[in-house]
């Protein structure tokens, strides 16, 4: 099972940083989650982003050792469990 890093970092009483992805691409996902970010969300409320571009970029961040988040567009639990079920590591 993979490594939540922000939720280690918080029980360690650390500070976790991360970057916010509003570009719909998931070469921009991966190149930042490359970068050393504890966490990358993908902003679907804000930007262009929708549900299969959001599923693309949850599997390039999968290839590092950030940890995904996304910030769903509205607060219905049917997107929030696809994005959980496609591989996001939190929610906002």
């Amino acid at each position: 099972m993979r490594v939540n890093n922000v939720k280690a970092k918080w029980k360690k009483g650390e500070p976790a940083f991360g970057a916010w992805l509003a570009i719909p691409s998931s070469f921009s996902a991966e190149i930042m989650a490359n970068q050393g970010f504890d966490y990358i969300c993908i902003d679907m409320q804000h930007g262009m982003i929708d549900y299969q571009t959001a599923v693309t970029m949850l599997q390039a961040i999968s290839t590092t050792d950030a940890t995904p988040f996304v910030r769903v567009p509205w607060n219905e639990p049917g997107i929030i469990m696809k994005m959980l079920d496609a591989g996001a590591m939190g929610v906002v």
